[in-house]
């Protein structure tokens, strides 16, 4: 468990940025932690809080990718796709990134936790702090639990004994995520109680959000409805009018948000996670491969483009298709672009291109390959998808059916009539999914959550699927440190 090993072991090798109205501040200025000159205060706890959200950086754009290359709608420009068989490899750096995302926040948050007990700080902002790096925990623990199964429990900060801890079972994992997202529904505020100044940060409707889908695996169904019931009852969130103006540069943290990364420019004021001036690569990554400089950020990358099958699947007239996916001979004028593009019929491999992140060249100086582009981590389209699931589970088909109809009015598309066949009403859900999420962290384990994988696979690309793909391998790199962690069969 290489990522645990190093988490804050004489906590003094992260950057830490404060918290409050200016988040980009250093305290202290040159960057170093000890117990002596740190948790003294609500701004240092906060300060030490924004490094666990800058632990999701790089982590959500690699979530991102796993999806569109494993579901086979994904490729790099100019290459064929790798094989399965090859691909889901514990060997691959793609899984140790995720692995070690997940550690990284679960190692901090259990750091911050046990300095909070005994900081002389009001107690309204122990408890709102409490709230937060629960819930960042809880995330981490439900995305290992969902992703690898059996790994390591961990809930204090680092001890040389974490290196050799031996994997627990995925139940246990997602009771633990469970119990942490539980609580920090209490303690978490919501969007209007941060304020303006806070936005980005996790809210109570983020931890209902995650708690259902969190239930939604183990099928609390009940569970998984009264957390969702919880989320609406907040009155925060909605769709927005259009499929375009969800990734629209001029809406970021809207309505539909639940949360979502924060990319924007440092000159905004506002959270930003990254480094960064920008954050994410996305806007030349899913662009056309050097499709020139007035187009495209960094001239066009091309790194992650979808398939023409992905293009070829969308039913006629799904507005998302029309806005959102766009094919060689097609025009498009992103919103920073001043003229219209023709994507040229030679594009490699006939490839088809996502423009929830290709904007058009870019606003930024400096490191121009950077984009602004927030990353949904969840909006309200995916809580109504997983809502429709949920409620269709508990016998609820009309109600079921109304939800999902909501997301294909959107689109422009008809209503679907009501049907208590399940496998209809799955495969239908599924279809929606697809359409809706391509291109963001979480679309594709909805399918391996609801074992429908190896169908879609074996229908759109003609790959087999093997079941023990459902679960990523732990990594090779954290096994080699740790020989007590299982490998996940077949791999």
């Amino acid at each position: 468990m290489k990522k645990i090993k190093y988490i804050f072991l004489c906590l003094g090798v992260v950057i830490m940025i404060a918290a409050c109205k200016n988040f980009l501040v250093t305290t202290p200025k040159d960057g170093s932690v000890s117990s002596a000159n740190y948790w003294q205060t609500t701004a240092q706890f906060d300060s030490f809080m924004f490094g666990i959200y800058q632990d999701l950086v790089s982590g959500v754009s690699n979530m991102l990718i796993l999806s569109e290359l494993i579901s086979q709608d994904g490729q790099t420009s100019g290459q064929i796709q790798v094989p399965l068989t090859q691909y889901m490899s514990a060997s691959r750096a793609e899984f140790s990134t995720h692995w070690n995302m997940c550690y990284d926040m679960i190692g901090k948050s259990n750091t911050l936790l046990s300095y909070l007990p005994t900081a002389s700080i009001p107690d309204a902002d122990k408890t709102r702090l409490e709230g937060e790096a629960l819930f960042l925990r809880g995330y981490a623990y439900f995305t290992v639990a969902a992703y690898f199964g059996n790994a390591p429990l961990v809930l204090k900060p680092y001890e040389p004994s974490q290196v050799s801890l031996n994997s627990t079972s995925r139940d246990s994992l997602f009771n633990q995520a469970i119990a942490d997202l539980t609580k920090s529904a209490i303690e978490i505020p919501t969007i209007a109680q941060w304020g303006s100044d806070n936005l980005g940060r996790a809210t109570k409707g983020t931890a209902y959000a995650i708690l259902a889908w969190a239930n939604m695996y183990i099928k609390n169904w009940a569970a998984a409805e009264a957390a969702s019931n919880s989320l609406i009852a907040l009155g925060t969130y909605n769709l927005l009018p259009t499929v375009r103006s969800v990734f629209s540069e001029w809406n970021p943290n809207s309505i539909e948000s639940i949360w979502e990364t924060q990319n924007q420019n440092i000159a905004d004021g506002k959270l930003t996670w990254s480094f960064h001036e920008g954050g994410t690569v996305l806007e030349a990554w899913t662009s056309p491969r050097s499709i020139g400089y007035q187009w495209a950020v960094g001239g066009g990358w091309g790194e992650l483009v979808a398939t023409p099958k992905f293009a070829a699947s969308f039913e006629s007239g799904d507005e998302r298709r029309v806005e959102m996916v766009k094919k060689p001979g097609e025009k498009y004028k992103g919103e920073q672009m001043t003229d219209t593009c023709l994507l040229p019929m030679n594009v490699e491999n006939l490839s088809t291109f996502s423009t929830k992140y290709w904007l058009g060249p870019g606003t930024l100086s400096g490191e121009s390959y950077y984009g602004q582009e927030d990353i949904p981590l969840m909006r309200y389209a995916e809580f109504l998808l997983n809502y429709s699931e949920i409620l269709f589970m508990e016998g609820k088909t009309g109600p079921a059916y109304d939800n999902l109809n909501k997301i294909r009015a959107r689109a422009k598309l008809a209503p679907l009539p009501a049907q208590t066949d399940q496998t209809v009403f799955i495969n239908a859900l599924q279809r929606e999914r697809r359409a809706e999420l391509n291109f963001e962290p979480n679309w594709w384990s909805h399918f391996t959550r609801t074992g429908t994988a190896a169908a879609y696979v074996q229908s759109m690309y003609g790959e087999t699927w093997n079941a023990t793909w459902n679960l990523y391998p732990i990594p090779q790199s954290e096994r080699d440190q740790n020989p007590h962690l299982s490998q996940n069969p077949g791999y």
